[in-house]
């Protein structure tokens, strides 16, 4: 290909390196904000010698994600009976990135009944569990584009009752 015009690739490639550019500063800014949040507050009132409200954002001295530990709890990490964590939560209702309860919403989360991850009853893009819903459903009983299991409806459907347009 002799006498090709490299600066036409030369151009779609330019704009990618500035996409890029792009999203890792806007990254680096979050973390940057992230790292400086420091807030801390827990309620005079308690229950059990437990707050019944506790804050805890940001980092410690020695760069350790804070805990927020009260029957409501909100932080870096968060257990309670309701918590709120921004990396990870712990409650019977966790909300989180990463959550471990019997209700639970985040992207990765263990649980009796969860909206993301795998438990006993799961909705996700992925999901595991005795009943899951998601885009790939693995689990007894299992709705999904694709569904694995016993019980399945999907578009594609692998299992022992399987009610789906595909079955391999």
């Amino acid at each position: 290909m002799q006498g090709q015009d490299h600066t036409t690739v030369d151009s779609h490639i330019e704009p990618r390196r500035t996409i890029w550019a792009s999203i890792r500063d806007v990254v680096h800014r979050c973390v940057a904000a992230f790292a400086a949040l420091d807030y801390q507050y827990e309620s005079p009132r308690k229950l059990f010698n437990i707050p019944l409200l506790s804050i805890n954002l940001g980092f410690d001295a020695n760069g350790q994600m804070r805990h927020a530990r009260g029957w409501t709890a909100i932080g870096t990490r968060a257990t309670g009976l309701f918590a709120f964590g921004l990396f990870s939560a712990r409650a019977l209702f966790a909300v989180g990135s990463l959550a471990i309860g019997f209700v639970t919403v985040s992207l990765l989360s263990i649980g009796l009944v969860t909206v993301s991850g795998f438990g006993l009853v799961s909705v996700s893009v992925v999901a595991l569990g005795y009943l899951a819903v998601g885009v790939l459903a693995i689990g007894y009983k299992s709705l999904g584009i694709i569904a694995i299991g016993y019980e399945v409806t999907g578009i594609i459907g692998i299992g022992t009752k399987v009610s789906s347009h595909f079955t391999p």
